[in-house]
């Protein structure tokens, strides 16, 4: 049976990487062929990968049919939604997630952003709002986090704004349905209960699973610890709801004597409390797998049947798969039945090897201790992967904070859920208690912190270094005293010491970041970095530098800039200066329009690292430009070969580089404002004439960029145009010897099916 298990999931595992244009008919042709491998025992195991295949695809292909309509897409619809979640709070913006009340033009889920709302919506309430949606889409960089995959495994079928306007407006707040009700009711007792933000932000979280109000300072706390499970919604959470259930069904009923047989009943008792908990909690998988567990352990008790524990994790994978086998995409699916497989490895070790030791007390610590380094090393390798992190707060963090969550925080909290309708001021005060310790735990996670190597950021790693990431698992699954042990903390050593190989001296590597309708490039010789732009400012908050440029340079290992250029102060080019100035150790600052802090970048500058030449062409020394033509020009070159960097230059500019002689043919170009038809004049596309064109632009953008003009100019002199857009971040080396190699369009390499066009 596990073995089946395993094979319909690991199916599931290969089409979620799959990159072949997948149809209805390739699906229902493939569960037939799967059903007729099963009939026969040898093509058996075939037939169940074959079937978990399919069975992925055709919960994909239905995500992807449920997407907004295309005709749809960037039409202002009026049109009446419900409030399906918490709204979540993001600067001067909401983040809403609602689905449509009797209007066929909307799919069941979209994500919409709601800039200064006069009013906060509630959970369950119905609005009739104008909204402006697209199909769901994200920016594609290599190393940071995927933000189209995590929109299509929460199964949101677009995304969009709300139109401002006097046309939104509240219809009703009467239809909320009784779980919405009790989990709004529940945050609002956490938030009275406490002055902390941080501590009522936790309480709901551990309490319905509302983790809207956790800020993104409090997530990185918990990161950095190790203690992330402790606020999701997890295993520990639904077996503290369980035993709380049976500990006190056990004690009344026993008492009442209504029942002959009160343990079944308390079992039976258990069983819904856990149920009803992780409903209200949203379902998470962690909360899924330990449910299902929790109902075979027990059924098989109830009939006084024997089952292994190995069985009963993967049959609750497997029902985990059928029932969604996009759930199997998430890090809490992966995260939460690893940890399970290392615990029962470790019981099983334990057990086979027992020892006695004076004091139960120090049994358990010595056992907590244990079963945590087991689990950071055990888990390491998907930390790595898939946070590009190692926790090493987490054994010293877990041993503070797992006991008091365990025994004060969780049970008090799930006790003040449970009281909250027959005694408010009774929940108020477990609350209040609950609150307290977590108060307390953050202060010492706060204080760990400070310690060395507390936080370790692992850049990205490419394939030749999986069998190194595997091997820190090692200690956690070999026995003492084996020499394989032993290369699991070499492993540990060579991942934080590990840093992504520079381009060779006479080479630099370009990265033209997709950040939407902006431009930030990376360029790294052997041992400096250059960025060219900072991407845009968000209207609501935040920038493509905090969310794009900054993770990026983390993922290359990358800890200082030394020459930032800020080609001019338009928003899209200069919006996210003060947070990489600030987020990052920052060398020289050149810009071509007034800023603070920057010196003024004029033609004329240059200079000469790892035998690559930078050259600034633009503005002139006596220019008196402003705007789009004060943009820096800057020319990276090595040998033979170069590459322009253009900022935002139009016809004007571009004709008194020409005047000057520059700058000759290159290799790449940067295309010139996006791809506007006021830039890439004919006469400065034949000057050039490149190899490469990149064009940094939005998906969809409302300026139609790049212009059809421009496109064809450019790829009449021979140019392979590339579309951010459509490409993602483009990047490739440039060497002295060799030119241009290495090209490579970041959404072609992240090809799959479910995701929107490659281009």
């Amino acid at each position: 049976m596990t073995r089946a298990c395993l094979l319909v999931i690991a199916g599931g595992f290969a089409a979620q990487h799959s990159r072949v244009p997948v149809t209805w008919d390739l699906c229902i042709a493939g569960l037939v062929a799967s059903l007729l491998l099963l009939a026969h025992a040898r093509t058996r195991p075939a037939g169940l990968v074959l079937l978990g295949y399919c069975l992925f695809l055709q919960a994909g292909l239905a995500i992807i049919d449920e997407r907004l309509d295309q005709r749809f897409a960037g039409d202002s619809l009026l049109t009446l939604v419900r409030i399906v979640d918490f709204p979540g709070v993001r600067g001067d913006s909401l983040m809403l997630r609602v689905s449509p009340v009797d209007d066929r033009r909307l799919p069941p889920l979209s994500r919409v952003s709601w800039f200064e709302p006069p009013v906060l919506p509630a959970i369950g309430e119905t609005w009739e709002l104008e909204l402006r949606l697209k199909r769901p889409r994200g920016s594609s960089n290599p190393g940071l986090f995927d933000y189209e995959a995590w929109l299509f495994r929460e199964r949101i079928h677009a995304t969009g704004y709300v139109v401002p306007g006097k046309r939104n407006r509240l219809i009703s707040a009467a239809n909320v349905r009784p779980i919405e009700g009790v989990r709004r009711r529940f945050v609002d007792s956490a938030e009275a209960a406490t002055s902390s933000r941080d501590a009522a932000a936790v309480l709901a979280a551990i309490g319905v699973g509302a983790r809207h109000k956790v800020s993104r300072q409090q997530w990185q706390r918990y990161a950095v610890s190790g203690t992330s499970h402790l606020v999701a919604i997890s295993g520990l959470h639904i077996g503290l709801a369980a035993t709380t259930a049976f500990l006190l069904a056990s004690i009344v009923l026993g008492l009442l004597q209504v029942f002959r047989n009160s343990y079944f009943a308390a079992l039976t008792c258990s069983v819904l409390a856990a149920g009803a908990y992780a409903a209200v909690s949203g379902f998470g998988v962690p909360a899924q797998r330990a449910s299902v567990m929790l109902l075979a352990a027990v059924v098989a008790i109830v009939r006084r049947r024997q089952v292994g524990p190995v069985q009963v994790l993967a049959a609750a994978a497997l029902l985990i798969f059928l029932l969604d086998p996009v759930a199997t995409m998430t890090p809490g699916f992966h995260l939460s039945f690893m940890a399970v497989v290392l615990l029962l490895w470790l019981a099983r070790r334990r057990h086979a090897k027992r020892k006695t030791l004076p004091g139960r007390a120090w049994m358990a610590v010595r056992q907590l201790v244990i079963m945590q380094s087991h689990l950071l090393f055990g888990l390491m390798p998907l930390t790595v992967l898939i946070f590009q992190r190692i926790a090493f707060l987490s054994m010293p963090a877990n041993l503070v904070a797992v006991p008091l969550f365990s025994t004060i925080t969780v049970p008090l909290t799930l006790a003040a859920l449970a009281l909250g309708s027959v005694s408010e001021h009774a929940a108020q005060t477990l609350l209040r208690v609950a609150a307290a310790t977590i108060v307390e735990v953050d202060s010492v996670v706060e204080a760990m912190r400070q310690l060395p190597l507390a936080d370790i950021r692992i850049p990205a790693l490419d394939a030749s270094a999986w069998p190194v990431v595997v091997m820190p698992a090692l200690w956690a699954l070999l026995p003492r005293g084996w020499p394989g042990r032993g290369l699991a903390l070499i492993a540990v050593v060579a991942l934080v010491l590990h840093s992504p190989k520079p381009p060779p001296r006479g080479c630099a590597d370009l990265h033209v970041l997709d950040v939407g309708q902006g431009l930030a490039v990376v360029t790294r010789t052997p041992s400096r970095t250059l960025v060219f732009d900072t991407g845009i400012a968000y209207q609501s908050g935040g920038s493509a530098a905090e969310q794009v440029v900054l993770p990026f340079l983390e993922s290359k290992g990358i800890s200082r800039i030394d020459w930032l250029i800020i080609s001019h102060d338009d928003i899209d080019h200069s919006g996210g200066f003060e947070t990489l100035a600030a987020g990052i150790d920052t060398g020289k600052v050149l810009a071509g329009e007034s800023l603070a802090g920057a010196e003024a970048c004029r033609a004329g500058l240059e200079w000469i690292v790892d035998d690559v030449r930078f050259r600034i062409l633009h503005p002139g020394s006596a220019a008196g430009a402003s705007g789009n033509d004060a943009s820096c020009v800057l020319l990276v070159s090595t040998g033979a070969h170069s590459i322009l960097l253009t900022g935002d230059i139009e016809a004007d500019a571009e004709r008194e580089l020409l005047e000057r002689g520059l700058p000759g043919a290159v290799d790449v170009v940067v295309v010139p404002h996006h791809g506007s038809a006021t830039s890439s004049s004919a006469s400065f596309v034949d000057a050039t004439s490149p190899q490469v064109a990149v064009v940094s632009a939005g998906y969809g953008n409302r300026w139609g960029f790049p212009s059809e003009a421009v496109v064809e100019r450019w790829q009449s002199v021979g140019a392979e145009l590339i579309d951010t857009a459509t490409a993602g971040a483009v990047s490739l080396r440039l060497c002295a010897r060799g030119g241009v190699t290495g090209l490579r369009r970041d959404r072609q390499t992240r090809r799959r099916f479910w995701r929107e066009g490659v281009g």
